[in-house]
């Protein structure tokens, strides 16, 4: 059996008080496929640029039946939680 190409975590890093720090987490094993989930990281780029926040992400593989305790929001909370500009 092949396994999904979606077994990734991406964490997205935002500058706060001049230090990276993490600040969301995008599981691509909640989307319907590898391309969703890459789709959602380019939205929060998007956004963080447009929004003149410095940022960067890290990915890393995971099982399918993995844990990922990050105890970081997700993209879409992260993003309802953003301050009007």
């Amino acid at each position: 059996m092949t396994e999904p190409d979606n077994l990734w975590v991406g964490v997205g890093y935002v500058m706060d008080d001049g230090d990276m720090k993490a600040a969301f987490v995008v599981d691509a094993r909640k989307y319907a496929d590898d391309a969703a989930a890459r789709e959602v990281i380019k939205v929060a780029g998007a956004v963080l640029r447009e929004r003149s926040i410095d940022g960067q992400f890290e990915f890393w593989d995971v099982r399918s039946d993995q844990r990922v305790p990050t105890g970081l929001p997700s993209w879409d909370e992260y993003r309802d939680r953003m301050p009007d500009e």
